[in-house]
């Protein structure tokens, strides 16, 4: 009954919290952010939960992407080395290198990103192949810090972007600054927990076209509420849930499930889908009509499998994209020294 009055709790917070976004957000202004590939560093723990995971505190080090307060490091151990890269059809290209320390009571870390697009063809204004070839690029520097308490944890980044596109002489290099902050709080049973994030709160600080007087498009500006719990009844099994709020977009569901084979292994699985999809959903079940496939994100859902011993971690990820776009893969190595 305890557990079935939590899960009745965080359904109803979720359920909730989509109906006050639509208040409170500009929606209107759909598409109108930029730099969206800050949100695509995903490491493959955190494909494979689908974003889900910023609740819990963990020793992988990627989970700064979704929580900077979540970061912690394995007891006995200093410093952390970490890499992860995926391809797949939305890049050729992504990976994410990383270095966690800690200082007195604060944890420190240190993050370098790239995404390669591989090469596009350029096309006139009447459809026909103009002879040129772009090779976009897009990097993401970060310093996260993170401070442990006994039941609450806080944190916060800094990031610096740039986004090159087609590099013609009237284009350049768009940058742009922004930061991430975020707090976690636990139970004395470490059963479960709840987060609060703000991701991507910053300003273009040079436009994509020189001399344009369009440098000020926003970033993502994203909200967002998350929570896990470990069911006493099944204690190797750990179930995440997150709902973000993004300011120019519709808010997500992401919820998975990690579960734990032994001491050393983990399988997960996670599955993401915007409110607005979510009753399109229900309202084709209730009339039982057809319609499109309509999505306004691109993975539908993740698989993934985890290693962890005293010295390293391996981790894999295989995601599906929607509306027909392919696969993800992703790997990941982190080394505890």
């Amino acid at each position: 009954m305890d557990l079935l009055k939590k899960l009745s709790a965080i359904a109803a917070i979720a359920i909730a919290c989509p109906a006050s976004d639509f208040g409170y957000f500009s929606k209107h202004d759909a598409g109108q952010e930029v730099f969206s590939f800050l949100s695509t560093f995903d490491s493959p723990r955190n494909a494979a939960l689908e974003k889900s995971a910023s609740a819990l505190p963990t020793t992988d080090p990627s989970i700064v992407q979704l929580n900077p307060a979540a970061v912690t490091i394995t007891e006995g151990k200093k410093r952390v080395v970490e890499a992860h890269w995926q391809t797949g059809e939305m890049a050729s290209n992504v990976g994410t290198l990383s270095y966690t320390t800690q200082y007195q009571k604060f944890i420190l870390q240190y993050s370098y990103n790239w995404q390669s697009y591989g090469t596009i063809t350029g096309y006139d204004e009447y459809g026909e192949e103009n002879g040129s070839e772009y090779k976009p690029f897009s990097q993401l520097v970060t310093a996260t810090v993170a401070y442990p308490m006994k039941h609450i944890r806080v944190g916060a980044t800094i990031k610096f972007a740039s986004d090159k596109l087609t590099g013609d002489n009237e284009d350049q290099t768009a940058m742009a600054a922004a930061f991430d902050w975020g707090l976690t709080w636990m139970s004395d049973s470490k059963n479960y927990g709840f987060s609060f994030v703000a991701r991507d709160f910053g300003a273009m600080l040079r436009g994509y076209v020189k001399e344009s007087a369009d440098d000020t498009y926003p970033l993502s500006q994203t909200f967002a509420v998350g929570g896990f719990l470990k069911p006493r009844s099944v204690p190797r099994l750990t179930l995440f849930g997150e709902t973000d709020f993004p300011r120019y977009a519709e808010p997500d569901l992401h919820l998975g499930a990690e579960y734990a084979l032994g001491e050393y292994f983990r399988i997960r699985a996670g599955f993401t889908r915007t409110w607005l999809d979510i009753s399109r959903d229900f309202k084709e079940l209730a009339n039982s009509s057809s319609r499109p496939d309509e999505t306004n994100s691109a993975r539908l859902f993740s698989l993934g499998l985890g290693y962890t011993s005293s010295l390293f971690a391996f981790d894999y990820a295989f995601s599906y994209l929607a509306s027909s776009l392919g696969y993800e893969h992703r790997l990941g190595l982190r080394l505890d020294f």
